[in-house]
């Protein structure tokens, strides 16, 4: 009952807390009816899964994900490739952003990634063409976009 000695850590009365919102872990499901609680399932948590899965399945968009992931990791790991790229941005007078990493259980997190890599396309591939051991996303994988996922 590690619910109630929390509860109890923090004084605050069983008859007090009137709800758990909790993933759909099996843990925390089987605790919080242990501890004899109400609870919900969080509706972010439940969409975030769905969409991954929903993701999962669409191979292509998989692939142009895992793409994009390793551009930005290219970018997060060197400062000389983030100075860069802040130089070629200047050059073609696009906005000076960083790249986003997404997070993978945060859907958002990857729109955000997609959302700033196409907005950096054009300095993307011109760093890349420098870079032989980089490899820049395909014409196709820059024209997906969200009308040819499935959600």
């Amino acid at each position: 009952m590690e619910l109630n000695n929390v509860a109890n850590r923090w004084d605050i009365e069983h008859t007090k807390i009137h709800l758990f919102i909790h993933d759909s872990g099996a843990n925390m499901v089987k605790g919080v009816r242990l501890a004899k609680y109400d609870s919900a399932r969080c509706f972010i948590h439940t969409l975030q899964r769905a969409i991954n899965e929903s993701l999962k399945v669409q191979t292509e968009v998989t692939a142009t994900i895992a793409a994009g992931r390793r551009l930005v990791t290219h970018f997060n790991h060197s400062g000389l490739a983030q100075e860069k790229l802040l130089r070629i941005q200047k050059e073609l007078s696009v906005p000076e952003h960083q790249l986003v990493q997404d997070i993978s259980t945060s859907w958002n997190s990857t729109f955000y990634m997609i959302e700033r890599l196409l907005e950096q396309k054009r300095a993307i591939s011109l760093y890349v063409a420098d870079h032989d051991t980089l490899i820049n996303l395909t014409a196709q994988q820059w024209s997906l976009d969200a009308a040819d996922a499935e959600f």
